[in-house]
This record gives structure tokens, sequence and C-alpha cells, in this order.
């Protein structure tokens, strides 16, 4: 699991670092820099693991450098044997765009031994990669569930914003991957939505501007199955809790699924009384698929919902010069209330009996200003 993040000179990001928990809150205003953090790990996961790193890279991402000379990204992790892996002082120069700085690109071990790189500077190391595989910043978007969708694409991993899920599912139909995921993704179906036992993609027309836009695909259209009342439901009958919960599925059960999952606002697009089941069934994911968690949220509601785990909400803040500050609720916040106030002899603040209220009206920060 990821532990620890410390980011130099990314956008926003002067100078941050985050302590990570299983599941994790970013919180804060637009423009804050939640989603700047993700991007920073989207960054590490191509930059430094991948395999090439295109001039169009370069020039999207070195560009955002703050006026330094370098950009610095650290990660620890915690493994099952209780060993903590060091990366640090993952260094982009500035002024060779796109270099990296292979004597301080290493990878620390306890024992301090140092992993070796790829003829092209890139860490080379399989734990890293199972770590940060598939990573990507998931939009999961109900909306664009339900039109008829491509096929034929050979879509093994579903994108960013989910829009692929018809082709993927049907790409997963096939006998290499019906049992090992597209079975198994209709049995956490079922776990999670009682109502529906068994996904359906059947043949449906295109509309003419989808024909435009795919000229060489057929198209199928996604549905869902209650077979004790042998109704199928399909996608713009469904609710869009129900479509994120099977977009989501699909995330966690592709064939290279996220040890990482970053998520930007779930509860957008879905009904307020549905954002307590999403985050719920969120919670369930991380402790079954053993995944860690990164979503960012602008959702009282949300923010609500990790009143028992402080320690895992990230306040996000911008300083005078436009530089990202990042406070954690437990260390930052309640811990030195609760001091002050003892040393007053006065009643702590009890920020976690109402936490979505507390953030809103600006008591624990991260609020427009």
């Amino acid at each position: 699991m990821l532990k620890r993040v410390s980011i130099q000179n990314f956008k926003s990001l002067k100078d941050v670092t985050l302590d990570l928990q299983k599941v994790n809150l970013l919180i804060g205003p637009n423009n804050s820099g939640k989603t700047n953090f993700l991007k920073a790990l989207e960054f590490f996961d191509y930059a430094v693991l991948g395999d090439s790193f295109t001039a169009e890279q370069r020039s999207r991402d070195f560009r955002f450098m703050r006026s330094a000379d370098f950009l610095s990204i650290g990660l620890a992790f915690q493994r099952q044997d209780e060993e903590l892996l060091f990366l640090r002082e993952i260094v982009f120069s500035n002024t060779q765009p796109g270099v990296i700085d292979t004597k301080s690109s290493q990878l620390i071990t306890k024992d301090g031994i140092e992993i070796a790189k790829n003829d092209q500077g890139y860490l080379d190391n399989p734990f890293l990669r199972r770590q940060l595989s598939s990573l990507r910043i998931y939009r999961p978007d109900p909306n664009k569930l339900t039109q008829p969708g491509p096929v034929g694409t050979g879509a093994e991993m579903v994108s960013a914003d989910a829009s692929n899920l018809i082709g993927f599912l049907d790409r997963m139909l096939g006998n290499k991957y019906r049992k090992s995921v597209f079975n198994r993704i209709e049995t956490d179906l079922q776990t999670c939505v009682p109502e529906f036992d068994e996904i359906n993609i059947d043949d449906e027309s295109p509309t003419e501007e989808l024909k435009r836009l795919f000229p060489n695909n057929s198209f199928k259209r996604l549905g869902l199955t209650n077979s004790k009342q042998d109704i199928t439901y399909w996608a713009d009958e469904l609710s869009e809790g129900t479509l994120y919960f099977l977009a989501l599925l699909c995330i966690i059960n592709q064939p290279n699924p996220p040890k990482l999952l970053l998520l930007e606002e779930p509860e957008k697009g879905i009904h307020p009384r549905r954002i307590f089941e999403v985050i719920q069934f969120i919670f369930r994911l991380a402790e079954e698929k053993d995944i860690q968690v990164i979503l960012t949220t602008h959702s009282p509601l949300v923010v609500d919902m990790f009143k028992d785990m402080p320690e895992s909400v990230f306040i996000f803040d911008k300083d005078d010069e436009g530089a990202t500050r990042v406070k954690n609720l437990q260390r930052d916040v309640i811990e030195p209330e609760t001091v002050k106030s003892e040393e007053l002899g006065i009643e702590p603040p009890h920020y976690t009996d109402s936490l979505g209220d507390a953030w809103t009206v600006g008591f624990l920060g991260g609020v427009p200003k």
C-alpha cells in the first residue's frame, strides 16, 4: 500500500506530503490542487515507470512545472512483510525537459539496495509496476452508458470516464475472459445490487452521429436482467447509481486492475440519497478487493461518511502565492484544537459530530475565500 507521497514543484504543489490510509478523501475548493495531486501520481506512472515518454507528454506536463529547476516525487510503500520501500528524489530537469536525472532516480529498500533501470532510464521494478498498474484518474460518467456503444475495438481496459464500457464488456464475453472477468463482474453486481443477476449486451442500431464517429464498428446496448421477473432493464431505464456501481465493478475487475484507484467526485451526477450507497460501495471494494483508494469530493454528505476516520481526510487550500497547502484533519486540525482547548480548560470542538457542516461553514478550512 502507498503510505506516503511527497511532491515538489508539480503545478500548484510546491511542497506537499500526504501520509495515506487505505481509503483517502481530498477536500477543498475548486482549483486548490486536489486534481493536481492525482495528476502527479498519474504523471509518475508514465514518466518514471512507462515504456515511453512522448514529446506531447513532455510539453503538456513540464510546462506546468513551477519556476524551479526540478520536479521531485517521492513515494513510500508498506508491504505485507512490514518493510518500507522508499522511492526518493525522482528528479526531472526543467532545463532539459523530459530528461530524468538517473543519478537521483532510485528505488531504495530497507537494506539500501538499488533497483536497476531499463535501457530508457525508467525504473525497472516489478513491485512498483504492480502497485501502479493501470493508474489513471477515473471519472465514470453514467450518462455515456445510456447510448449504444461500439464493439469489436478489443478494449481490455476501462477508459477514464467508462465511456467504452459496452465495448469492454463485449470483449470480456469472449472465451479468454468470460470466466475470469465477466462472470466475476456479474457475481459482484448481484452482491451489490441484488435486484440484478445478469448483464446483457445486445445488438443495437447506432445514431447517425455514432456511425459517423465509428464508421467501421457494429454497436450494442447495455442492459441488466432480473431473472426472477424475467425483465431486462436497458441502460436508459437504469438509475445513474446502478450504472456507476457497474462501472466501478468493471474498473476493479478488468484484466489489469488498478491497485491504486483514483476517483474524482464519485458523487457527481448521483442523487443525494444514493451517494451513501456509492461511498459504502467504495469502502467495501477497498476491503474486499484489497485496493487503495484516493478520491476527491465537493459533497458534505461524502465528508460526513469519514467522521470515524479523520486521519483519512486531507484539506486542500492555496496560500497567497497560489501554492497548495495540505492539512490532515486528524493531525493538523483536531489534535491541535484538542490540545489548545485542554490548555484553556474548555470543551474541545466536536467537528466529527457533523463533519460535513463543519467543513461547509469553514471551521476546517478548505473552502472558497
